[in-house]
C-alpha cells in the first residue's frame, strides 16, 4: 500500500518555525552579549585614542590636523570592530570571509562615497601644508572670509556679513586661492580722478601726510600717491597703502581713506 502523507496544520507550522527561532535566539544569545561587549570595549578604546590623537596635535597647534586624523582613527577602528563582532556572533564567519567582505566593501565605498573620499583627501593634505591658518583670510570660488575651522569635508569660512560658508576642501585644494595671512600686512589702494589745474607735486604731499595719520593706515611701508595717467584736463591718481586690519576693521580703514581723499581732492 503507498505510504500516506502526512498534513501538518498551519497553526503547528507556523508554532514549529517560531520555536526554532526562538531556540536559535537562545543558542547564539551568549555570542550577541560577547559581540555587544566587544564593540562597547572597542568604543571606550576609540574614544580613549581620538582624545590623545587631539591633546598630540592641539600641543603643536594643528588641531584641525587632529580633528581629521581622530575621524579617520574612529571610522577605521569601528568599521574592524563591527566585522570582528559579526564573527563572534556568527562563528561560521571566517576570518578569510571579513577580509573579503572588507575588500569588496571598500571598493563599493569608493564607488559609493568617492565625492566624501575626495573631500576628505583634500582637506588632510591642506592641514599637513598648511597653505593657510586659522584666522586668514582667504579667497576661492566667489567667497571670501575668515577660516574658522578645517573639517573632514569641508572648510568653514566666516564672511565679513558674518555668514558661514562650507567650502568643499577639494574645490580649495584645486582652485586658485588668495591668502591673506592673520600675521602680516595687506596693501590696498583706490583710483582717483584730479583736475589738471592742481599743483600735482603739493596735492600729492598732502594726500600723503593725511594718509599717515589715518587709523588703521600703516607708517611702514608708507603710504604712495602715483599719477597713473592723464585724461584728458584731468589726472589719474593712483592712491596705496598697507594695513594691518581684517575683515570688517579693513572695510573701514578702506572707508576713512575715501573720505579723507574726498576732502581733499575736489
Amino acid at each position: 500500500m503507498p505510504a500516506r502523507s502526512v498534513l501538518v496544520s498551519p497553526y503547528r507550522l507556523v508554532e514549529n518555525t517560531l520555536a526554532g527561532i526562538w531556540n536559535s535566539f537562545f543558542s547564539i544569545l551568549p555570542n550577541i552579549v560577547g559581540g555587544l561587549v566587544f564593540l562597547l570595549v572597542c568604543w571606550g578604546i576609540t574614544r580613549l585614542i581620538r582624545r590623545w590623537i587631539c591633546s598630540l596635535t592641539a600641543r603643536r597647534n594643528r588641531s584641525d590636523l587632529g580633528g581629521l586624523l581622530s575621524s579617520i582613527a574612529t571610522i577605521s577602528m569601528m568599521t574592524l570592530a563591527v566585522l570582528v563582532a559579526m564573527a563572534i556572533v556568527f562563528p561560521s564567519v571566517s576570518p578569510s570571509g571579513i577580509l573579503s567582505t572588507l575588500g569588496i566593501g571598500s571598493v563599493a565605498i569608493g564607488f559609493a562615497f568617492r565625492d566624501i573620499l575626495q573631500n576628505l583627501f583634500a582637506g588632510i593634505l591642506t592641514v599637513i601644508n598648511q597653505p593657510f591658518a586659522r584666522g586668514d583670510i582667504i579667497a576661492v570660488a566667489g567667497a571670501e572670509g575668515e577660516v574658522e575651522r578645517v573639517e573632514a569635508r569641508a572648510t568653514i569660512i566666516r564672511t565679513a556679513d558674518g555668514r558661514l560658508v562650507a567650502m568643499p576642501n577639494a574645490t580649495i585644494y584645486t582652485s586658485p586661492l588668495t591668502i591673506d595671512p592673520v600675521d602680516g600686512p595687506r596693501r590696498d589702494q583706490i583710483s582717483v580722478t584730479a583736475p589738471g589745474g592742481e599743483d600735482m607735486g603739493t596735492l600729492i604731499a598732502t594726500l600723503r601726510q593725511r594718509l599717515k595719520g589715518l587709523a588703521g593706515v600703516l607708517d611702514q611701508p608708507a603710504p604712495q600717491v602715483i599719477c597713473e595717467g592723464v585724461a584728458g584736463p584731468d589726472v589719474q591718481l593712483v592712491i596705496r597703502w598697507w594695513t594691518a586690519a581684517k575683515g570688517e576693521r579693513r572695510q573701514d580703514t578702506h572707508s576713512a581713506v575715501v573720505n579723507a581723499v574726498i576732502g581733499i581732492v575736489k
